[in-house]
């Protein structure tokens, strides 16, 4: 459906362009000036459109975090400070597609919005037709400042052809691990009434391997007090054989300086990944695995049906009805790893960085926009390192500090690759790599359009990459 409504989209913006005026369009040219120091910015009001989505972490919410929480009372006096210091107001509005309301503005070349916070699966098809600032060229922002504005990986849905056109609050907690995918959560007290190890454990000493999952597959599983099956692990077809192919050491992309590469779903580590999978889906495992592709495994591990559940990131504590509201004894591990990877290591992936920030064309006062951003956005008070967000996800959210760390590790740059989910090679494979085709057969059938789907929509991003950051 979000494919779909991405199309419908873009086809409404080709009309668009042919029913402005040249003209208009080319009436819209930021005004790019200087902005240092304790400036003020005479009154002016920066009007910034935050979608409304699963992502945030309820509808009472201040920049995203739940009003009852410490953090959202540390946003709201972050948007005091800035006010008063810079002599300026910023107004919020929550709007159901934040890159709508962006699009709108360009089309009709006006600028009722100044910034905007949007999930990036939304804002894919704009990212070519460069309705957005190109924010390297913006002296407010180090956009390539990794550890406040979010990694190269964390950002590749945003670039394109040498230009970057949003930004992650990554200096804000939970900003960045929200988006991440191929989380495992643990039903903790289902493990301890079967007596079996804790999975932690196996993580920790290097054992989280392809083999141990296959032993918990085949045992972590039981009969609820209803006559129910409980699964042991509950995933979605699609992203099972993803996780999979990333754990055994793949790279989704590789692009050599001649501009040729390589797509790591089609290498020979991938492919006994997607062996395994088959194997996990059509063997003896196949009765205590459970395909949900409405919420992954989110419910059955609220209901107890599920021993195991491959989560996205949101799911574990964005809002009220995440794992960390409904259970009190949960856990969260990687996926594990095959033989071509290091046990202690593991990849994650994302399709959609949840609180992209973007400015449209149509503001005319760039420099200043981008600095009440950056000012917005620097960490609280409190929570400038690691540790100290760490000792915060441990104290509120997590029975074990080793979830807290695995957590807070999630989008690092190691760790976090796009899953082009939207670009037209997420239907056309990831599904049948859970059925019951051979997966070599399906490799096979599907090479060449992805391939050229792969040059049409990832080596414009992965130029960028290697333009802004070296390599």
């Amino acid at each position: 459906m979000k494919k779909i409504l991405a199309i419908l989209l873009c086809c409404i913006f080709i009309f668009g362009c042919v029913s402005c005026s040249n003209e208009n369009m080319e009436e819209i040219v930021p005004e790019f000036g200087e902005v240092e120091g304790d400036v003020d910015l005479d009154g002016k009001n920066f009007v910034f459109a935050m979608v409304q989505d699963y992502f945030f972490e309820g509808a009472d919410s201040t920049l995203g975090y739940i009003n009852t929480t410490e953090f959202a009372d540390l946003a709201a006096q972050r948007i005091k400070d800035v006010q008063n210091k810079h002599n300026c107001t910023i107004e919020f509005k929550y709007v159901p597609r934040a890159g709508d309301a962006a699009y709108k503005d360009v089309i009709s070349g006006e600028c009722t919005i100044d910034i905007i916070q949007e999930e990036t699966y939304w804002l894919l098809s704009y990212v070519p037709m460069r309705i957005f600032v190109d924010l390297a060229t913006v002296d407010s922002l180090d956009v390539t400042d990794e550890a406040k504005w979010g990694n190269r990986n964390m950002l590749y849905s945003t670039m394109w052809d040498g230009e970057i056109y949003g930004v992650i609050p990554a200096a804000h907690p939970l900003r960045t691990q929200n988006s991440m995918g191929s989380v495992l959560g643990i039903n903790e007290q289902h493990v301890q009434s079967l007596g079996e190890v804790d999975t932690r454990d196996y993580y920790e000493n290097g054992e989280w391997t392809w083999d141990t999952f296959t032993r918990v597959l085949t045992d972590y599983t039981l009969t609820s007090l209803g006559g129910d099956q409980i699964y042991s692990l509950v995933t979605s077809g699609d992203r099972l054989p993803m996780a999979a192919a990333f754990s055994n050491g793949g790279e989704y992309i590789t692009v050599r300086e001649d501009g040729t590469f390589d797509l790591g779903i089609f290498s020979e580590a991938s492919l006994e990944a997607f062996n395994q999978v088959y194997e996990w889906l059509n063997g003896p495992t196949a009765a205590n695995i459970h395909l949900d592709y409405k919420d992954c495994g989110r419910d059955y591990l609220k209901s107890g049906l599920a021993v195991i559940g491959m989560l996205d990131a949101y799911q574990i504590l964005s809002g009220t009805d995440s794992i960390a509201y409904a259970l009190d004894n949960f856990g969260i591990v990687p996926f594990p790893t095959g033989p071509e990877a290091d046990p202690r290591s593991f990849k994650s992936f994302y399709d959609a960085a949840d609180f992209t920030l973007c400015i449209p064309i149509t503001e005319t006062h760039v420099e200043e926009t981008a600095f009440v951003i950056d000012a917005l956005y620097e960490p609280f008070e409190g929570y400038e390192t690691k540790d100290s967000i760490i000792d915060y996800l441990y104290d509120n959210y997590f029975l074990d500090r080793r979830d807290a760390e695995y957590f807070y590790s999630l989008s690092d740059i190691e760790h976090a690759y796009y899953f082009p989910s939207m670009d037209g090679m997420y239907d056309d494979i990831w599904p049948h790599l859970a059925g019951d085709k051979k997966p070599l057969e399906v490799l096979e059938a599907k090479k060449e359009s992805m391939y050229l789907r792969a040059e049409e929509h990832l080596l414009p991003r992965s130029r960028t990459v290697m333009e802004l950051y070296g390599n």
